[in-house]
């Protein structure tokens, strides 16, 4: 016998199973209760507890109906759970009685709980990390409140216009099919000019002529309130809103009224995709690429990707409406889950404002240099008819500095944070601290004159009063709510995420410092430049009616063309085809695990162990092996990348095809299982698909 075949080919880690194994014998309940056995999901984050048991029904609480909320005793703890099942038979020796039935309706249904299973999959979580994200808690005194409301009452549905999709490529064609009750999925690219209201209205009221519900998702509660309340004017039903904001007692009350199927149109922020809507057969979301659909908290799951799980469980239509690209519908569209949608050519010139650059520009932060002679020629010419929009990076007045003679980034003596300027003529202040450095000296050269090298908005807004004297000034930036102006001659101030509305459209823009936009080390930093210039550019008047934007910085004229074209699907389709050459999202699957040393380490050695389990080809690695840096395949196809310090903590990637998701996902969580299961491994978290 070879070495290879004996002792010292052993796993890194394994564990004794039971000698005898028996499957379980179901048996009947005798009971005066129809269906006396409850199936119970209970609420516990602990990955190898993740199951369904079994509880006996009393007599008492015979009417509990499935998915009403339950307390069961598991071991010597009390938890609360979910009924997902009533059945005569169980598989238990001996059945526990449920302890308490907190309500008796129905919270959480059979088409939720099949989503939530299907991310908690697809994020290798517990399911019960995904059913708190679906079912908010329970109010009392709203509960009792919507038991009292009549029952809702049908409502005339206003039919809309489709003539605004003739302005785009396969949109007539797109229209018809849902006229004629298909659902397609597809991505639109939409118009700089365009708005929501010019498209959406006609596909929700032709779904709802079908009896079926819509749940629309946006990036803010703002632009959910606004879409509300113009869905309720223009379809003429009640439209229900769902957002974070709105107290504890109207969001539960809500989410029964959507229950109980008395509203069918949903629209709100990133919890309203999991609304419990009857019968889903159209689901939209607004700016997918927009950093609030990430949940924080697990299982981690963007709202983009619970949509589509959706649509693909129930065959309602996924519609994702963007200004700029993103790569994620960018990767549906690969897969042959959606279709684009993209602007006629035609329709550019009356839809889009003349984009121009000055990419010859190098020497930012620098105040003259930072406004060319073309920004001063463009104002001049925008406000001869009309508001012009100024756009920097950041608010506040000098929002980061460096040595003047080192060029080393300013930093407190006390935490290390960086140095700004908040107003004229102040000494430099802590960001994070608030130390005022009145004597500043350079840690590298012991220097003592700083530099700018961010301009913010009121600094900005100060350089343009000078040079254009006379004119009415307005300053927007981070803490003020998004206003309305008028269309009367002024110059706005503006950081990206609050430029001002103006009826009608600036007559012209300007993009100060827009290489700062990117530089950033994140893998998204040039979809995200991009979709800040087209929400920009949302905001300029048409070529056809004199708008023009001007991109001043140090940016890639490869970056300004799609801008210039309006032609972000070619250039999406572009970069998956770089990512899928060195494996990155979405064109590849990773997963961030993250925790102390001691616990990655033995993570990997249970991953080792359940991959060749489950019938994985080894390979001839150790666990030591991985630790060297690089990437190094844990079993073929399945690459770990470093690991890096974090902090106190180190973090892992785990890498592996998009094709294989499903398959080494499900290997990810099973040794997850086994881990916390034996109790080795604490202190990890395993995050699918990470920001990058």
């Amino acid at each position: 016998m070879s070495e290879s075949d004996g002792l010292f080919n052993l796993p890194d880690y394994g564990f004794q199973e039971e000698l005898l194994s028996l499957d379980p014998v179901a048996r009947d309940i005798e009971s005066g209760v129809e269906l006396p056995v409850a199936r119970v999901l209970p609420d516990i984050p602990q990955p190898h507890m993740d199951r369904f048991f079994d509880y006996e029904i009393p007599q008492k609480m015979a009417n509990a109906e499935v998915g009403a909320r339950v307390v069961v005793d598991i071991g010597s703890r009390r938890v609360d759970g979910f009924i997902v099942e009533r059945s005569t038979s169980t598989n238990y020796h001996r059945l526990r009685p449920i302890h308490r039935l907190v309500s008796s309706i129905g919270v959480l249904t059979p088409e939720v709980l099949q989503l939530c299973r299907s991310v908690a999959s697809r994020q290798a979580s517990p399911v019960s990390t995904a059913v708190r994200l679906a079912v908010p808690q329970r109010h009392a005194r709203a509960e009792k409140e919507f038991l009292k409301l009549p029952k809702s009452t049908a409502h005339p549905i206003v039919n809309q216009p489709d003539s605004a999709w003739n302005r785009y490529i396969g949109g007539a064609e797109f229209v018809s099919q849902y006229a004629s009750g298909k659902r397609p999925s597809a991505a639109v690219q939409l118009l700089a000019g365009d708005r929501l209201q010019d498209l959406l209205p006609f596909l929700v009221t032709t779904v709802r002529h079908a009896e079926q519900s819509i749940i629309v998702v946006l990036p803010t509660s703002a632009r959910a309130r606004k879409l509300q309340s113009l869905l309720e004017a223009s379809v003429g039903e009640p439209v229900a809103l769902m957002v974070s904001e709105d107290d504890h007692a109207t969001r539960y009350l809500t989410f029964l009224e959507v229950l109980a199927g008395r509203i069918r149109i949903v629209v709100g922020t990133r919890s309203a995709v999991w609304a419990p809507v009857k019968n889903p057969g159209l689901l939209v979301i607004i700016d997918d690429q927009h950093s609030a659909f990430a949940e924080p908290r697990a299982p981690y799951i963007h709202a983009r990707e619970v949509l589509t799980i959706r649509a693909h469980q129930t065959g309602a239509g996924f519609l994702a409406f963007n200004y700029g690209p993103s790569a994620h519908v960018g990767q549906l569209t690969r897969a042959g889950f959606t279709r684009w949608i993209t602007p006629a050519a035609s329709e550019l010139r009356n839809g889009v404002a003349q984009t121009l650059s000055v990419n010859d520009f190098r020497a930012e932060g620098v105040d003259l240099a930072r406004m060319p002679s073309p920004v001063f020629k463009v104002t001049r010419s925008g406000l001869e008819r009309g508001p012009v929009l100024f756009v920097v990076p950041q608010a506040g007045y000098v929002p980061l500095l460096a040595c003047q003679n080192c060029r080393e980034i300013a930093r407190c003596v006390q935490c290390t944070a960086t140095l700004a300027i908040t107003q004229p003529d102040s000494p430099p202040v802590c960001t994070r601290c608030s130390l005022v450095h009145r004597n500043f000296s350079c840690s590298q050269c012991r220097g003592t004159r700083l530099r700018a090298i961010r301009i913010g908005s009121q600094r900005t807004a100060q350089e343009i009063g000078r040079a254009f004297r006379g004119e009415t000034l307005h300053i927007a930036g981070v803490g003020q709510a998004r206003s309305t102006l008028d269309d009367s001659r002024r110059i706005v101030v503006s950081t990206p995420g609050v430029i001002p509305t103006v009826e009608g459209g600036y007559a012209s823009g300007i993009i100060l410092d827009a290489g700062y936009l990117l530089r950033s080390s994140r893998l998204e930093a040039e979809v995200y430049f991009l979709r800040t210039i087209a929400h920009t550019a949302g905001h300029i008047r048409a070529r056809a009616n004199g708008g023009k934007l001007l991109v001043v910085g140090d940016v890639p004229g490869e970056l300004i063309a799609p801008i210039q074209s309006w032609n972000f699907a070619d250039w999406v389709d572009n970069l998956l085809e770089d990512r899928c050459n060195i494996g990155l999202p979405p064109t590849a699957v990773w997963v961030e695990i993250k925790g102390p040393e001691s616990s990655l380490r033995e993570f990997l050695g249970v991953l080792r162990t359940s991959a060749h389990e489950h019938g994985f080809e080894a390979t001839e690695d150790s666990v030591d092996a991985l630790f060297l840096g690089g990437a190094h395949d844990v079993i073929p196809g399945m690459a770990v990348l470093g690991p890096n310090p974090a902090g106190e903590q180190v973090v892992a990637y785990v890498r592996f095809a998009e094709k294989d998701r499903q398959e080494k996902t499900a290997l990810i969580y099973s040794a997850y299982r086994a881990a916390s299961a034996h109790r080795i491994a604490v202190g990890l978290r395993i995050v699918v698909d990470p920001p990058l």
